[in-house]
């Protein structure tokens, strides 16, 4: 009996396979640039500490200033250690206004990532 390797015809038929996969695109709708000054869309789609509190960014920015900072997950280790403790610790950010972290992390997680960030809840963080 002959040893052949474990899918050893696997090459002889990605094409194939890979030609009879539809392919589409991992978003369905056109990225938007975001500049400086644009107006927020007035949309209740993020929710702080519970699914049911819901947030409308551009009512929180209403006649006021303030930043938006994205974060790619919460409790990864550059966000954690290095992007928003420097940005809590920026000497100018009291004179921002308002300021959200926002990830895609569900509320609860976003919630205990606030937590741990800000124990002593001295930047007002929730």
């Amino acid at each position: 009996m002959a040893f052949r390797a474990p899918f050893s015809r696997l090459p002889l038929l990605r094409p194939a396979i890979s030609s009879a996969i539809p392919r589409r695109p991992f978003h369905t709708t056109r990225a938007a640039a975001v500049r400086v000054g644009d107006p927020l869309p007035d949309l209740d789609v993020l929710v702080e500490n519970s699914p049911g509190n819901k947030v409308n960014l551009a009512e929180e920015f209403n006649g006021g200033d303030g930043i938006i900072i994205g974060v790619p997950a919460a409790f990864s280790g550059a966000c954690s250690t290095t992007h928003v403790p420097g940005y809590m610790n920026h000497p100018k950010l009291k004179n921002v206004g308002r300021v959200f972290v926002v990830s895609v992390n569900d509320p609860f997680v976003m919630k205990a990532w606030g937590e741990q960030l800000d124990p002593a809840k001295q930047t007002g963080a929730s």
